[in-house]
């Protein structure tokens, strides 16, 4: 976007966010958000989203902020954004301290602790050399999931109070909190949505739409075993924890996070705790195809029943949760949300690339629950990690595409 102003809008309102603590709390159960932080900033997006003219602005008592901008054509559709406020709890989020660097040299940023962001190691950052990144100083994460989709979002609003001639469809807004800890969507105010088509701001790398996601489950796995005085448990002592961690390595090691890429699903072991008396063991499942997901808990339930078999003296209890699911299927059958969004990338200058989510938003629930939602790029790069960056150009790009997006189907 050519409009030097909306880039020092967008900059400023960017860096203001990220500065509010909104890490989320998974061991927190009994409130949403699970942390004040959330509410704060989302409290304050609703008084920024007021003091821009945005008549109907309102948090639920779950902390769930929806704004409505009506268009000002005779027949309107209404596109739907939403973006998320927690960060990840993976990396600290307290005292973000956003660096701009104008002008890129294209050479390596040294970040505190000896923290080094190369584009020999992350070639994406070339792309930029000439033009403005944002990092942190290297001791937190940044927060550009999702602050960037919500800076993108807020100043898009902006853009149209702005200019009122503008013509356009209605824009619906929702930011969500607890989305990084699975929850985004619990207490979701789907009766209000009137969006006919609904789209996530929490994508990466610039002119990347995202329509297709993981398939998504977690396990746990809870073990009670028998515990007697070591000196004298031969063949009596049964150990939980052991059992546990023989569970683990009967999984395949070749299907793990850190041995996967593209359309490759994975097990992922996320936690192992317990004593000889109990022991428990939790993780996720993932694959883009249901058929590979129902094979991957077939063998989660065949490692726990070969425990049971061998170890008759244990217990076992084994439990699946479904998180979400592949969005594709149900994008694939309103296909306008997505030919759109090509549309709206195509008409900022550049060809739409897209690519699968190695994970899931928001929007695969909505989706599931008949919002077909497909996921729009923010510009940021290496979510929850202190080599987190965003590149102030792919922000602005998002921009013009929200704006492009409301803009449909009308002739200016």
């Amino acid at each position: 976007m050519a409009d030097k102003s909306i880039q020092k809008e967008l900059v400023e309102r960017f860096c203001r966010y990220v500065k509010v603590e909104t890490t989320s709390d998974e061991n927190v159960k009994d409130r949403c958000p699970t942390t004040d932080g959330q509410l704060k900033l989302i409290n304050l997006i609703a008084d920024e989203l007021k003091a821009l003219g945005v008549k109907d602005v309102s948090v639920d008592k779950n902390g769930y902020l929806r704004a409505f901008i009506p268009g000002n054509t005779v027949r309107k559709k209404v596109f739907g954004f939403i973006s998320h406020a927690d960060t990840s709890p993976e990396v600290s989020g307290r005292n973000v301290k956003p660096v701009i660097h104008k002008k890129y040299d294209g050479k390596p940023i040294k970040l505190a602790d000896g923290i080094l962001l190369s584009p020999a190691e992350y070639p994406l950052l070339s792309q930029y050399k000439g033009k403005t990144i944002i990092t942190s100083d290297g001791r937190t994460l940044l927060g550009a999931d999702d602050k960037a989709g919500i800076a993108e979002i807020v100043t898009a609003a902006s853009y149209f109070m702005v200019h009122p001639e503008i013509r356009r469809n209605s824009m619906e807004i929702f930011i969500t909190p607890d989305e990084e800890i699975g929850q985004g969507t619990d207490h979701f105010p789907l009766s209000s949505i009137k969006s006919n088509y609904l789209y996530t701001v929490d994508g990466d790398t610039e002119g990347c739409i995202e329509s297709e996601c993981f398939n998504a489950y977690s396990a746990k796995l809870s073990i009670k075993g028998v515990s007697i005085h070591p000196g004298s448990g031969k063949g009596k002592l049964v150990n939980a924890s052991l059992l546990g961690a023989r569970f683990l390595s009967m999984l395949p090691s070749d299907q793990m996070p850190e041995t996967t890429e593209g359309r490759e699903g994975f097990f992922c072991p996320v936690s192992i705790s317990g004593t000889i008396e109990q022991c428990q063991v939790t993780l996720i499942l993932r694959d883009f195809d249901a058929s590979g997901m129902e094979r991957r808990i077939s063998i989660v339930e065949q490692a726990a029943e070969t425990l049971k078999k061998s170890y008759p003296a244990a217990e076992f209890e084994l439990e699946f949760v479904h998180s979400y699911s592949n969005m594709k299927e149900y994008i694939d059958k309103n296909k306008k949300c997505l030919s759109y969004l090509e549309k709206a990338v195509e008409k900022t200058g550049i060809k739409p690339v897209h690519k699968l989510i190695r994970g899931g938003t928001d929007g695969s629930r909505l989706s599931e629950l008949g919002h077909p939602c497909p996921n729009i790029f923010t510009g940021g790069q290496n979510f929850h990690g202190k080599l987190e960056w965003a590149a102030v150009p792919a922000m602005e790009r998002t921009v013009q595409v929200i704006i492009n997006l409301v803009c449909t189907g009308i002739s200016q």
